[in-house]
C-alpha cells in the first residue's frame, strides 16, 4: 500500500485498521458531534469563537482516541 492511499479500496481497510477500537470510535464521534454543535451555535450567535472551539474539540478527543485508546499515531501526523 502507498504512503498517501489514492483510491476508496486502498483507504478503508487501512482506515478500519487504525479505528479497531471501540473507544476511538466513541470518542471520534463525540469529537465530531462537538464539532457541529459549535458550528451550530456559530450560525446562530454569529461569534467566531466556536469555530475553532470545534476544531480543537474534534481534533482533541480524535487524537486522544489514537493516543490513548488505538495507541497509534493519527493520520493528521502522517499526512499533514
Amino acid at each position: 500500500m502507498s504512503a498517501l492511499p489514492l483510491t476508496f479500496a486502498e483507504f478503508y481497510p487501512r482506515y478500519l485498521r487504525e479505528h479497531s477500537r471501540r473507544g476511538t470510535r466513541v470518542l471520534h464521534f463525540v469529537g465530531t458531534t462537538l464539532f457541529l454543535g459549535c458550528v451550530v451555535m456559530l450560525g446562530i450567535t454569529g461569534q467566531w469563537g466556536w469555530l475553532p472551539a470545534g476544531i480543537v474539540a474534534a481534533y482533541g478527543f480524535a487524537w486522544v482516541g489514537h493516543f490513548f485508546v488505538e495507541h497509534n499515531r493519527p493520520a493528521t501526523f502522517q499526512h499533514p
